[in-house]
């Protein structure tokens, strides 16, 4: 049975309300309940603490009984033992990859796992009134129920069986990468190309050039025909929303392109899909969340196997064969 675990501070308020929550929640879908086992533990949790009294009380107006909850500690263990790790705030989440290298690949804030590109912390209600209490409250039921097909998802075939395999880092730094976008992706195009030569990645710009007004299909022409004739390895698109130049590049034989505004879906991408071409909405999402989406899908491989069969039978239906 696969194991997810929320991370806050003190484990006495946020990550508790989650863990009790979630449980709720997964007991009343009939495709989840009794499918996975949910934990919450703190960074700097006092052990054997107990819930804070408004976290008792509000998610005692869910009908949920938080009085036996008692707070611990994360550690090496705890982490090693967990198939999907959801925090709380950003700091969390880099306090808890500093600690414990290793998770790398299975960590995600809450919101970022549910899809949200901005404004990634959960509000800390510690220490305030019983109605900041009830806004967190609700505030993760809101991201809760966002996450349910993708706990789903993992449940599946496809998705546990491969997950330890999948986080581990296969990217290739000698990849050739072209990168291309109309006015309305530029801005994005640019701090991309930052990244990638940070990263020490091989990357050569198609255009545009400006913020001037251009048709997206030439740029996603050339990006993608770069990669189908095997001149580049993978190919990046950037426009307005992601769409055009997906449906665009996708047009071009050889080419899987795959528009994914959230980590979760760049993974698959590649694990699954094998897309070879990534494209991204600049007005749909914000450049932090774009970088880490580019990272993720560039690190990612295929698995192949049953995924490889599938692929080509796309291929197939690409070449007027199926």
């Amino acid at each position: 049975m696969p194991k997810l675990l929320f991370v806050c501070t003190g484990n006495t308020c946020r990550s508790p309300m989650a863990r009790f929550l979630l449980e709720k929640m997964l007991s009343q879908n009939k495709d989840l309940n009794k499918k996975w086992e949910i934990d919450s533990a703190g960074i700097a949790a006092f052990p054997g603490g107990k819930a804070s009294d408004n976290a008792v009380r509000v998610l005692g107006e869910e009908g949920i009984d938080l009085t036996g909850h008692l707070s611990k500690q994360v550690d090496g263990d705890l982490i090693k033992d967990v198939d999907i790790i959801l925090t709380m705030t950003i700091n969390h989440k880099d306090m808890l990859l500093d600690n414990f290298p290793e998770a790398k690949g299975k960590v995600y804030t809450l919101k970022e796992f549910a899809g949200q590109a901005e404004n990634p912390d959960v509000s800390d209600p510690f220490g305030q009134s019983l109605e900041i209490y009830r806004q967190t409250r609700d505030e993760i039921k809101k991201y809760l129920q966002k996450i349910m097909g993708k706990l789903n998802y993992y449940n599946s075939e496809e998705g546990i069986e491969g997950m330890v395999e999948n986080n581990i880092k296969r990217g290739d730094i000698d990849m050739k990468i072209a990168i291309g976008s109309d006015h309305a992706g530029y801005e994005m195009k640019q701090e991309i190309i930052k990244l990638l030569d940070e990263l020490g990645y091989d990357v050569s710009d198609m255009g545009t050039d400006s913020d001037e007004s251009v048709d997206y299909p030439d740029f996603a022409y050339k990006v993608a025909s770069g990669v189908a004739s095997g001149e580049y390895d993978r190919g990046l698109l950037v426009c307005g929303t992601g769409i055009g130049m997906s449906i665009a590049a996708n047009k071009v034989e050889g080419v899987r392109a795959a528009l994914c505004h959230d980590v979760f879906s760049a993974r698959a991408a590649r694990n699954h899909n094998n897309a070879n071409v990534l494209a991204l909405g600049s007005r749909v999402i914000g450049i932090g969340l774009a970088k880490e989406i580019v990272k993720t899908w560039l690190e990612a491989g295929f698995d192949g196997d049953r995924h490889e069969r599938r692929v080509n039978k796309i291929t197939r239906i690409e070449r007027g064969e199926y």
